[in-house]
């Protein structure tokens, strides 16, 4: 301590080594943060549920799909193969047949049930209330295989006694169609085709629901079609005059 030492002073070339140094212990500090990086393993944790999640709800729908697409053979048979899932998948598909055909210019199965007053079916109620009770499986299962069978027969001869109270303005309307020479406009060329088809189901007394909803639409499609295209005069020669219109609003 008694005697001074003389510090070195410092040189260009010494502080750019220092720099250098400085440098490489940053870059390897980083390095070791990102190799050791905790969040990394984290987001890798919490993605694998939100993939899970996802394909489990894939999963849902494609079983859905596949559980509502109705069986061959009667009704009753039909009913024995259908509604294999747990309570609230049951309570699904009873859902989607009583709202089918969905977007649709006729009435859903619900709707139809409602207008020929059967309330009952229309709302599955034996069924949602012995789910909303919590009853067993087995109970559930056997209540919707009995509604199915009574909802379906319902509807299929609601459908055919809409088409049928429909059919004989419809073979006026076509019968005029040809006698003017209009099935050249768009839309009134079906109309025939349509009204065919309906009057061969309605006839045959048809069970087949798809069938008669099916017909209901095309007939419905055609009539809309046919009046949107024809002009005002052939459009009251076809169709009548609008209900509401008064024959002085006419002239």
């Amino acid at each position: 301590m008694g005697k001074n030492k003389h510090r070195q002073a410092s040189t260009p070339e010494s502080k750019k080594q220092a720099a250098i140094w400085c440098a490489i212990a940053i870059i390897a500090i980083t390095v070791m943060v990102l190799v050791a990086n905790p969040w990394k393993q984290q987001t890798s944790t919490t993605s694998t549920p939100q993939s899970s999640q996802s394909t489990q709800t894939r999963s849902r729908k494609q079983n859905k799909k596949k559980k509502t697409t109705k069986p061959s053979g009667t009704l009753q048979q039909q009913a024995q193969s259908m509604f294999t899932g747990d309570a609230e998948q049951i309570a699904d598909d009873v859902r989607d047949l009583l709202n089918a055909p969905e977007n649709s210019n006729v009435d859903t199965l619900g709707n139809l049930l409602y207008r020929h007053n059967r309330q009952d079916l229309a709302e599955a109620t034996d069924l949602y209330d012995a789910i909303g009770q919590q009853k067993d499986i087995d109970t559930i299962r056997s209540l919707a295989r009995e509604w199915y069978p009574q909802a379906m027969q319902a509807g299929i001869e609601a459908r055919r006694d809409d088409l049928s109270s429909g059919l004989d303005n419809t073979a006026r309307e076509v019968a005029t169609i040809e006698r003017d020479d209009l099935s050249g406009t768009q839309g009134c060329g079906d109309l025939k085709a349509a009204y065919e088809t309906a009057k061969r189901l309605v006839d045959s007394k048809s069970d087949d629901y798809d069938a008669l909803t099916k017909a209901q639409q095309n007939l419905t499609t055609a009539m809309s079609g046919c009046a949107t295209n024809l002009d005002p005069t052939d459009r009251e020669k076809v169709f009548g005059q609008p209900q509401g219109t008064l024959k002085e609003d006419k002239e």
